[in-house]
């Protein structure tokens, strides 16, 4: 994808894309406008609803950083809470909302645009 976007010499493997990130890693730290954001996710919404669900996929998000970005981002939420509790609701989330708002037609043209590009 990345490649597609115009992007050279990227890793092409996870192993690869892993061994990059451990030669940046010394390199990257959390920021102050990183940590800024990390407090305006945690306060986005108007409503309470609104606020519980950008919860859930915050939560659901950051689960997916590795352990040293949490911990500069000082985020500490449990290995079993982030893959028991979660990842499960943001996903039934998704659902709901994909279920509610339809098909795509942005989703239907990127994938077309893929697809294309693969054949290419």
């Amino acid at each position: 994808m990345a490649e597609a976007l115009g992007a050279r010499n990227v890793p092409r493997t996870s192993l690869e894309a892993e061994r990059y990130l451990a030669r940046l890693r010394p390199q990257l730290h959390a920021t102050a406008a990183a940590l800024d954001s990390v407090l305006f996710l945690r306060r986005f919404g108007r409503t309470r609803r609104e606020r519980l669900v950008v919860s859930l996929l915050t939560n659901a998000s950051v689960g997916l950083l590795p352990d040293w970005a949490r911990t500069e981002l000082g985020i500490h939420r449990p290995a079993p809470v982030r893959t028991g509790w979660d990842r499960p609701l943001a996903t039934a989330v998704g659902r709901t909302l994909q279920w509610g708002l339809g098909p795509s037609r942005i989703q239907a043209a990127a994938r077309g645009r893929l697809a294309g590009a693969r054949q290419g």
